[in-house]
């Protein structure tokens, strides 16, 4: 089993999916002093940030494998949980 599929398997997908609360998300976004563009954020970016911060809880800090994790999490999620994101990411563009 490689390290990737040890990682999809240790990843808790509740924590994950429902999407972080809109503060936690503002905090974070601005917090990125090097992000070319504060105002752009959309629902893949908010879901990385959720993968990183599960990848980090269980102690996995390779950013390759958390952004690998991230894409094969966003391909596999349904309708409903990528809507989540989206709007999530549309509540924090209108603000």
């Amino acid at each position: 089993m490689s390290n990737f599929d040890t990682l999809l398997a240790n990843i808790n997908r509740n924590n994950i999916h429902p999407p972080p609360e809109i503060e936690e998300v503002l905090n974070f976004f601005n917090s990125k002093k090097h992000m070319r563009d504060h105002n752009r954020c959309h629902a893949y970016m908010i879901l990385r940030y959720s993968v990183a911060k599960e990848c980090k809880r269980i102690g996995e800090f390779n950013v390759t494998l958390i952004r690998k994790a991230a894409d094969h999490l966003w391909k596999n999620s349904t309708t409903q949980e990528k809507s989540e994101y989206v709007n999530l990411g549309q509540r924090k563009e209108n603000l």
